[in-house]
């Protein structure tokens, strides 16, 4: 990850920690290996549920090709599972462990992502 706030391990990340320490004994150490994960954070069907909540609420966003979509909304999927609901400028940096995974399932055509950005002040 290109920024010290990006490079983060989850289990320093309070609230998705959280999420770990839930599983008691079962804690696999690495939130890319909860059960909950994949079903929340890379399932097809789930991430398309969730991105037309978002259109929902907030409008048409620019026309991404489905990766791209599916990428940041895998996203929020993480923000909203451990954070909870946060606003629509808020931002939080993900733990890298997370952000390299969905980049794996959902990889950027031509090999460049945005990485985190802290909010512009107004």
């Amino acid at each position: 990850m290109p920024t010290v706030a990006e490079c983060r391990c989850c289990q320093e990340i309070q609230q998705v920690n959280g999420q770990l320490q839930l599983l008691g004994d079962l804690n696999p150490g690495c939130i890319t290996n909860h059960p909950g994960f994949e079903a929340i954070c890379l399932n097809p069907w789930a991430l398309q549920t969730a991105y037309r909540a978002y259109i929902q609420q907030y409008g048409p966003q620019r026309d991404d090709p489905l990766h791209e979509r599916y990428r940041y909304t895998a996203y929020r999927q993480l923000v909203k599972w451990c954070w909870g609901f946060l606003g629509r400028h808020v931002r939080v940096p993900l733990p890298s462990c997370a952000v390299t995974r969905i980049r794996t399932v959902f990889p950027s055509a031509v090999g460049e992502y945005e990485g985190f950005k802290w909010p512009d002040l107004v």
